[in-house]
């Protein structure tokens, strides 16, 4: 089966759009509002997305709206590329809420409107490349304040680590030094200030030190932006912190993306991550695939909004799958299993 083929199970009947499926959708809308962000009356809401989710953001509107919070969309043609900064209308926006949701086709975790947020003591979700479906089904039924926990006692022991090694039975191999750099929980619980989740994706990740990471990644799971590698796995090449080369037809496609940024930041190996979420389906969705618990992957370019140093163009991840994570050459998670 082609990667492109389009031939996946679906796993909700109401998968394509229709206008009933906004009623549907509003379970997934009302979990997000209220186990997850602890939405309280009077709180100002922005929902900065654009013309391909006007549905969903509608949605999460009418959640909040209902719950006693104060909504506005702001509505922005798609940027065309993940961490692209969004215009300084939409930006401003969003630094002024008390609560953000990020639904969109390109990701804004990696964008000034993200970290002036949460500077200002605000607290908020990405949603890139969510669907309609993932708003119904999938990782959105996940017990969120379990993977949260998980998470917490994975990230406790990481943070006080000085070099994290992937390891895959399909070749991955790639370690770095991540040394006093801040652990990111990206849980899918956001209910204090500052704190931001990447819904309904839930995972911790950090960012190594530039220029530290070295080895190679066996991509079988997804290269965001380029498609599911299940059936056509691609090798990334790693070294002195940067994405050197490919082999495959997915790796290509990769450095050609990449290369047309015209940016040499782009290549940055920006982030190690991995999934917490049992319930997260697999190929369905980039972001189904990076909080896929026994998941990892590998951000590349910006870092700068998860504690690294690199402001890049774009923020592409590479997803694998059956991981161990050694930590100081300690077997801390392997497959599904956490050792701490």
């Amino acid at each position: 089966m082609s990667r492109d083929s389009g031939v996946w199970p679906i796993q909700y009947m109401h998968y394509m759009p229709g206008e009933s499926l906004r009623v549907e959708m509003m379970r997934g809308a009302y979990k997000l509002c209220t186990e997850c962000a602890n939405i309280q009356p009077g709180e100002n809401v922005v929902i900065s997305s654009d013309f391909n989710k006007l549905r969903i953001a509608e949605c999460i509107a009418g959640a909040a709206l209902a719950l006693g919070a104060k909504p506005t969309i702001v509505m922005i043609t798609p940027t065309g590329a993940h961490g692209r900064q969004l215009t300084k209308p939409a930006e401003d926006a969003v630094a002024a809420s008390d609560v953000f949701f990020l639904p969109a086709t390109y990701s804004q975790t990696h964008t000034d409107a993200r970290v002036r947020a949460l500077a200002n003591g605000a607290r908020g979700t990405t949603m890139c490349e969510v669907t309609e479906d993932l708003m119904c089904t999938g990782a959105m039924l996940g017990n969120y304040l379990e993977c949260d926990e998980r998470g917490h006692k994975l990230g406790a022991y990481i943070s006080k680590g000085k070099k994290w090694r992937f390891v895959t039975k399909e070749g991955t191999d790639l370690e770095g030094i991540i040394e006093g750099r801040p652990m990111q929980y990206e849980t899918g619980l956001f209910r204090e200030p500052g704190t931001f989740a990447a819904w309904p994706n839930s995972e911790i990740n950090i960012a190594p030190i530039e220029g530290t990471a070295h080895g190679k990644i066996v991509v079988n799971v997804r290269i965001m932006n380029i498609g599911v590698m299940r059936d056509e796995p691609t090798t990334l090449f790693v070294e002195n912190g940067l994405i050197v080369g490919a082999e495959g037809a997915g790796g290509e496609e990769l450095m050609k993306l990449l290369e047309s940024y015209n940016d040499p930041t782009a290549y940055n190996v920006a982030e190690f991550g991995l999934g917490l979420n049992p319930v997260s389906r697999m190929y369905a969705n980039n972001l189904e695939d990076l909080g896929k618990w026994g998941t990892g992957h590998v951000g590349i370019g910006s870092n700068y909004a998860i504690g690294g140093k690199v402001k890049a163009p774009c923020h592409v991840d590479v997803s694998f799958s059956d991981i161990q994570v050694y930590i100081d050459d300690v077997l801390i998670y392997e497959k599904d299993k956490i050792y701490v």
